[in-house]
């Protein structure tokens, strides 16, 4: 389960989204230690995987609960974007 470190990388787009690629593939949870800014009512999705994903913060970080059609959904790269909600 890939945390804050290698395997991860963060990009964003200004008053849009931020994503978070996951250059390893995840299990059942993607779990980012760090401050990401995500606010309820904001919506978590994983690109080629079309429903909304679950989410929650903890302790400052991030845990996204990604289902087994997710998982298979990606190949090298497995990014997930935060929409914020206006």
């Amino acid at each position: 389960m890939p945390q804050l470190g290698e395997d991860l990388r963060f990009t964003i787009r200004p008053d849009k989204a931020f994503c978070i690629h996951s250059l390893a593939a995840p299990g059942g949870t993607l779990t980012v230690e760090a401050p990401v800014p995500v606010r309820p009512g904001d919506k978590v999705t994983m690109l080629g995987h079309g429903r909304p994903l679950t989410w929650r913060t903890t302790g400052g970080g991030l845990v996204i609960d990604i289902p087994a059609a997710a998982r298979r959904a990606g190949k090298q790269v497995w990014v997930f974007k935060i929409a914020w909600s206006a």
